[in-house]
């Protein structure tokens, strides 16, 4: 790896009175897959929020490329090469594939995309069959890839995703995730959250586990093995179940 390129730290975000972020430490560095899991309401899509610049943190920072981002408004977050993917999937239903994926390089209207181009349809065929179909008349699947085929054209370093595989089919699952590693193995590094355990730890480098707005365990993937890093410097093995255990239940 080559070093963190966003770094999470002490960060914390309150609505009102609620505290919804508690001091969350993370990083993703140059190159990974990252995956933040929780069930819901555990403060996945505030801490989303708040990375975005669409939730003002009450406490800590987060730095990209080692420069402090936390009070930086979206576009500026966007400008750095921060891309992201929400729930939802955020089509413009109205405007055509072409125009959807011209959108997501409108910060680079002066250059060419013809390369860009080339490797959203190398990854996304169905899309380049696609270009002149609404967006809001594709499947559940087509609309996904389109969003990932929009993040890309930024030519990002991060893509933030939120929640890829929610709603859609387990075979579409799949070719969403197989997709994610593709984007990945181009060089964009990427921070998935998900409800998915098993999908996302299948293609992850580490882990993070969140429940009830704090970290409550840390690791990294390797083969089949899932190892959790302790505050006391120990490496244990730990079961999927075990893992499931901790975002259900926050043990």
């Amino acid at each position: 790896m080559m070093g963190s390129l966003l770094a999470v730290d002490k960060l914390s975000v309150r609505y009102g009175p609620v505290l919804a972020l508690s001091d969350v430490n993370l990083t993703t560095s140059a190159g990974e897959i990252v995956t933040l899991l929780g069930s819901n309401g555990a403060g996945k899509s505030t801490l989303m929020r708040a990375l975005i610049g669409l939730a003002i943190p009450s406490g800590g920072s987060i730095s990209f490329n080692d420069e402090k981002i936390e009070n930086m408004p979206v576009e500026s977050r966007v400008a750095l090469g921060i891309a992201t993917v929400l729930e939802g999937r955020g089509m413009l239903p109205r405007m055509t594939v072409l125009e959807n994926l011209q959108m997501g390089a409108y910060l680079r209207a002066n250059d060419s995309l013809d390369e860009d181009f080339g490797k959203v349809f190398s990854t996304f065929p169905v899309l380049k069959e696609r270009l002149k179909q609404l967006a809001g008349t594709l499947s559940g699947g087509e609309q996904q890839m389109l969003a990932f085929g929009r993040a890309m054209m930024l030519r990002p370093k991060l893509i933030l995703m939120d929640e890829p595989s929610m709603g859609l089919a387990p075979v579409i699952v799949e070719k969403v995730f197989e997709a994610i590693e593709s984007i990945n193995r181009a060089g964009t590094s990427v921070l998935l959250i998900e409800q998915n355990a098993r999908m996302a730890l299948s293609i992850a480098h580490r882990f993070y586990v969140l429940s009830v707005g704090s970290i409550v365990l840390a690791g990294k993937v390797s083969g089949e093995k899932l190892l959790v890093e302790r505050t006391d410097g120990r490496v244990d093995e730990i079961s999927e179940e075990e893992l499931e255990a901790a975002y259900l239940e926050g043990s």
